[in-house]
């Protein structure tokens, strides 16, 4: 399938499976380095099991200090005996993740989801994963979910110094389980290769078989840099987005992202097609019409 069908199918076809809202329980919190942190999620039986790429609005208990929930991509899934216990990898920053710090084993919060577009892993080819920062996680998960169906993946990982390749040794860990290779990038050549994950990626690529696909999660600085250089080398390229996203279910509108101009004239032909909870032939939904999103559907001159 082409990654313009892809698109497509994505915006104008059926939506994902329905989303649903749950009490959640606490499982377990850990410090996973460079400011951040592990949280696991035990959600009851029944609640749907995300994909890679896709993301869960978690709304914290009255009192609390903020008032919508926070987004969050989903970093693992594993199967329990009372339901399925998501992973979360985060960094407190703001009121409502640093009050999620505080939450204890045991303690409860409503969970909404799961939300969105995961990657595409109907996009054949030798997967490619670019990840940034924490931008790890849901590429970790992918590649557990690539694994199952005998893909083993090139996973190129890059932060701005040794202490930012957060959850390292997890990545480790699991890509030896899975039979991936890690290649590390440090902008200061504390680890791996000295330069950018885009850097990497131009000198691992020509290493790789063809066909390849790349699936990739980080800063938006980083995603436009990878979305251009998938675009030049036509590599189908698909990229995880991060907005504010109030509602999570496209509701609010408070979460649009430029479609390129590509995009729009395809669309602009289908525009009584586009679900009404999906953005308009101009503006995506990062909420729904992504996060995950191919590269040459958004236009990255416009992207903060």
């Amino acid at each position: 399938m082409s990654v313009t069908a892809v698109a497509d199918r994505r915006t104008i076809g059926p939506p994902p499976p329905a989303w649903r809202q749950a009490r959640a329980t606490v499982v377990r919190q850990r410090e996973e380095g460079a400011g951040h942190r592990w949280l696991e999620l035990q959600v009851p039986r029944g609640f749907p099991s995300p994909v890679a790429g896709q993301f869960v609005q978690l709304l914290l208990a009255a009192p609390a200090p903020v008032f919508l929930p926070r987004p969050m991509s989903v970093a693992d899934v594993k199967v329990g005996a009372r339901g399925p216990v998501l992973g979360f990898l985060y960094e407190p920053v703001g009121a409502g993740t640093q009050a999620l710090a505080a939450l204890a084993a045991g303690d409860r919060v409503d969970v909404l989801g799961p939300l969105g577009r995961g990657f595409p892993r109907e996009v054949t080819g030798t997967p490619l994963l670019v990840a940034g920062g924490r931008g790890v996680a849901p590429l970790l998960f992918a590649a557990g979910m690539l694994s199952r169906e005998g893909r083993r993946s090139e996973f190129l990982f890059g932060a701005r110094d040794a202490e930012h390749l957060v959850a390292l040794p997890e990545a480790r860990a699991r890509l030896s389980r899975m039979g991936g290779r890690l290649h590390l990038a440090t902008d200061d050549g504390s680890r791996g290769h000295r330069g950018t994950v885009v850097d990497l990626l131009e000198r691992i690529a020509p290493r790789v078989p063809a066909p390849q696909v790349i699936h990739a999660c980080g800063p938006h600085g980083m995603l436009a840099a990878v979305a251009r250089w998938g675009l030049a080398h036509r590599v189908p390229t698909f990229l995880a987005m991060e907005s504010v996203m109030a509602c999570g279910t496209g509701v609010c509108r408070g979460c649009p992202l430029p479609r390129s101009d590509s995009a729009r004239t395809r669309l602009a032909r289908h525009r009584d097609r586009i679900p009404s909870l999906y953005g308009s032939p101009e503006f995506a939904m990062c909420c729904t019409d992504g996060p995950v999103f191919a590269a040459e559907d958004l236009d990255w001159e416009h992207i903060e």
